[in-house]
């Protein structure tokens, strides 16, 4: 079956130094598919019960949290390896930011010192051989992105969202507001910033989620 992939196209944020603008592109995503639209979709598509389904997930959920805290990556044949990601915690600075200590010495890298960023996937050739196999052709999209967006429409959006499905990302706000990728990630700089702030971020994998405090 033909695929189409939809895409935008952006100035790359220039950084000091920097003489020529560059520019790339990013997939134009439709929405996102959660669980309970795959359950479905498979359940149309084979001859799986989505009660089944859903409780392969919940265990599958279960046994990769054990099995990385055990120390283990877990590879699924034909999908891709999952790994923890670790880090360092973040301390408040002397503007009340939170920030990230610099270690000149590895003996300062105390278990105290550690936590887990997130997740790492990797995924197998079998996948990506799946995704180069399809039947692909690319359709630009022009971008019709607004820049401003009011903080109380912001914040109240944001809240809502979190309400319904716990948290969101960069990718969200761009979606929610048609907003640029880089405008996006300013919005959310300052929303995380100070002691007033609503919301907080976490790392997950190579990107990060946001939630607000209290739920």
């Amino acid at each position: 079956m033909p695929r189409t992939i939809s895409y935008t196209v952006h100035p790359t944020p220039m950084k000091a130094g920097d003489t020529v603008q560059t520019y790339h592109a990013r997939q134009s995503l439709k929405y996102t598919i959660r669980t309970r639209e795959l359950a479905e979709h498979i359940a149309r598509h084979a001859l799986i019960d989505e009660s089944v389904f859903y409780m392969v997930m919940e265990r599958l959920k279960m046994e990769l949290a054990e099995q990385l805290l055990s120390g283990h990556d877990l590879h699924l044949d034909g999908i891709g390896r999952f790994s923890l990601q670790l880090g360092t915690r973040k301390v408040k600075n002397s503007e009340g930011k939170l920030v990230r200590k610099r270690y000149l010495k590895p003996d300062e890298l105390t278990a105290h010192e550690m936590t887990i960023e997130g997740i790492t996937f990797v995924p197998d050739k079998d996948m990506l051989d799946r995704l180069h196999g399809e039947d692909v052709s690319f359709r630009r999209i022009k971008e019709t992105y607004r820049q401003e967006v009011s903080q109380s429409k912001l914040i109240g959006t944001l809240a809502n969202y979190c309400q319904e499905h716990g948290s969101f990302s960069r990718r969200t706000v761009e979606h929610l507001f048609g907003i640029s990728r880089y405008r996006a990630q300013q919005l959310l700089d300052k929303l995380v910033d100070g002691p007033t702030a609503k919301f907080y971020r976490e790392r997950f994998g190579t990107s990060y989620v946001y939630r607000r405090f209290g739920t």
